[in-house]
């Protein structure tokens, strides 16, 4: 027995099931930030946190407040603040690391999950 479908139909199908796949994905990618957040301890290198998270999607500097996550900027002994965003929707969920001068952790914030 030959199975077909129209192209109407395939399209039809790929329609219907894009919305779910994609909140499948941001839900697989959530977890996986939110266990790597939660592994992350006091101490931890930066080598550490890269080894978990990649590469930081901003890096924040002494003194100087990133706006768009946080009204304070990163304070002593902080000298870098890195923030990791969820690739697939950077306005749901945010995280972040601060790091002294010596590229330890010294605080790490999860303000943003929806």
């Amino acid at each position: 027995m030959q199975f077909k479908m129209s192209p109407k139909k395939i399209l039809l199908c790929l329609l219907i099931h894009s919305p779910a796949c994609y909140v499948a994905a941001c839900c697989v990618f959530s977890n996986s930030r939110k266990e790597a957040f939660y592994q992350i301890q006091t101490g931890d290198t930066r080598q550490a946190v890269r080894a978990r998270f990649g590469t930081p999607t901003h890096v924040e500097r002494e003194e100087v407040s990133f706006k768009h996550y946080s009204t304070t900027p990163c304070v002593a002994p902080c000298i870098e603040r890195l923030w990791f965003e969820n690739r697939l929707n950077t306005e749901l969920e945010v995280c972040s690391v601060e790091l002294d001068r010596h590229d330890r952790v010294v605080e790490k914030n999860y303000p943003m999950s929806l």
